[in-house]
């Protein structure tokens, strides 16, 4: 059924960019959910085997802030020094929720030493470290993998009054469906039938990833930690384009899912992806106009420009296009840098797409 798209996978393999890749896709009513290749040499990849997803799940995070405002306990408007008692007096006090959703503060990447440190030492790095230095707040961009989003994480645990594992599992995973998936260590939890594993490549052959170690953490990365099958991430962004209808309970409003995907910030090169980029809150948007074979992370030459939606280093892509009602997420086993990434999630992309053109 998806024959070039196993195609592109076991080229792939060939080159050692992965062992195996899990595919997600609903349209309309139709759901597919496959894996090619394996887990490691021996082993054939499941699709309900957990995967890594890394970046892929930062909208999780994003849609918390949103329930919180839905709720009337925060706006997204609110500074870090008016939520987060570290940053009363910081260099950083003014920086408002928005621009951490968007990447556009004037934060910069500092070493924050997760897992080994905890949130709150994490919080006083943060709180002491400089600001970018002249940092246009009208055009200026960097994409922060984990800076901003420990700050997010910390501030769904100040206005809610839970833990951010408790909040995301009560008011997210639990009503769509997620039950595979997780982001701590927690062998009570429901997991799949094999381990979590990831591989780098390095000089041409693929090593197990240091990032297995910190899937070992009891606490989260609200940025980076999440995983699970491809098809529980599928569910999450079913949600968003079901006006925030989970299977057991609605999780957000849809003029809250509309706030996200709007483009707040649009045009500007993004220092860190080192291109022009759009995004929501705690999204990117359709970046294609920018240059379709060259934006990082896309979804794909044939999307549409509502298309929204997030990468994980080296290894996923997951999106939903609300015009053609479809959700895609694609999670590779390998990352083999970013050159090679993607160009092999570019031919993954458009191989689905053909295969999807033949389904109909």
């Amino acid at each position: 059924m998806f024959n070039r798209f196993q195609q592109v996978v076991e080229e792939g393999i060939a080159k050692n960019l992965h062992y195996g890749v899990q595919l997600s896709v609903s349209v309309e009513d139709q759901i597919f959910d496959e894996a090619f290749g394996t887990i490691d040499q021996n082993i054939p990849l499941q699709a309900e085997d957990s995967l890594c997803w890394l970046s892929a799940a930062k909208p999780i995070t994003a849609v918390g802030i949103l329930i919180l405002q839905e709720n009337n306990s925060l706006s997204i408007d609110e500074t870090l020094g008016e939520i987060l008692p570290q940053f009363q007096n910081s260099q950083h006090a003014s920086i408002p929720l928005r621009k951490l959703l968007t990447h556009s503060s004037s934060l910069r990447e500092v070493p924050v030493h997760w897992p080994e440190a905890s949130w709150p030492q994490i919080l006083e790095t943060i709180a002491n470290s400089q600001p970018v230095e002249n940092w246009s707040e009208d055009k200026s961009a960097a994409y922060l993998p984990s800076t901003s989003w420990f700050l997010l994480g910390s501030v769904i645990e100040q206005r809610s009054g839970q833990s951010y594992v408790d909040f995301i599992q009560q008011e997210i995973l639990d009503p769509i469906g997620m039950k595979q998936t997780r982001c701590i260590a927690d062998s009570s939890h429901a997991s799949s039938a094999h381990e979590v594993l990831l591989y780098d490549r390095v000089k041409g052959q693929l090593e197990l990833s240091p990032y297995l170690e910190r899937m070992k953490a009891v606490s989260p990365s609200p940025g980076s930690s999440f995983r699970g099958p491809a098809a529980d991430l599928r569910l999450f962004f079913d949600m968003l384009r079901s006006e925030g209808k989970g299977e057991f309970g609605q999780v957000i409003s849809q003029a809250s899912i509309d706030q996200m995907v709007q483009r707040h910030r649009k045009g500007r090169v993004d220092q860190t992806l080192q291109h022009i980029v759009d995004y929501g809150l705690g999204v990117i948007l359709d970046s294609n106009e920018y240059g379709p074979q060259t934006v990082p992370y896309g979804f794909g030459t044939d999307c549409s420009t509502k298309t929204f939606g997030h990468g994980g280093s080296q290894c996923a892509i997951a999106f939903a296009d609300p015009v053609r009602q479809r959700s895609v997420v694609i999670v590779a086993n390998g990352r083999p840098g970013e050159g090679q990434h993607q160009r092999r999630f570019r031919q993954l992309l458009e191989a689905l797409e053909l295969d999807l053109k033949s389904i109909d």
